[in-house]
């Protein structure tokens, strides 16, 4: 598994990983397909938090998506924004794959916890992060729609 740093060069690779997934990008967005526009957005918005944005990569084809902050200004803790893997390469553990690899790379910073968000209606993604080992800390609202805050140690 390569992670390949993102730029708006790559936007149709990563429009046709998110797109691939209309169901979640209903339930994040609040439509089933992202255009060019929307992708820009992700790229462009807050850079004061210096996301990484990576395009997975396996057997030269792209396979997923991975962005992270190391420093959110709400906790100063270290967040995974986004981990989605094309509907074309699930059930092949690239997600797992990836989540390893992220895993390493933050030990290497000398992070010992991370935390994401995972809306509560997504419920392969609750299942996904819970087997992962994450723990549920904190349920808000977060646009409107439930959304748990979980977090896992890195021993």
């Amino acid at each position: 598994m390569e992670f390949i740093l993102s730029s708006i060069d790559m936007i149709e690779q990563e429009m046709e990983i998110m797109n691939s997934h209309p169901e979640y990008n209903v339930l994040a967005d609040g439509k089933k397909v992202l255009d060019e526009e929307d992708l820009l957005k992700e790229h462009e918005e807050k850079p004061e938090l210096k996301k990484e944005r990576y395009l997975l990569r396996s057997d030269n084809h792209y396979v997923g998506i991975i962005e992270f902050i190391m420093d959110n200004p709400t906790d100063r803790k270290p967040w995974l924004g986004l981990l989605i893997i094309h509907n074309n390469w699930t059930k092949k553990s690239y997600a797992a794959k990836a989540l390893a690899k992220y895993e390493e790379i933050m030990k290497s910073r000398n992070i010992n916890e991370v935390r994401l968000g995972c809306f509560t209606a997504n419920i392969t993604g609750m299942n996904f992060w819970g087997k992962q080992g994450f723990r549920k800390v904190k349920e808000i609202t977060f646009h409107e729609k439930p959304l748990w805050i979980m977090e896992k140690a890195l021993i």
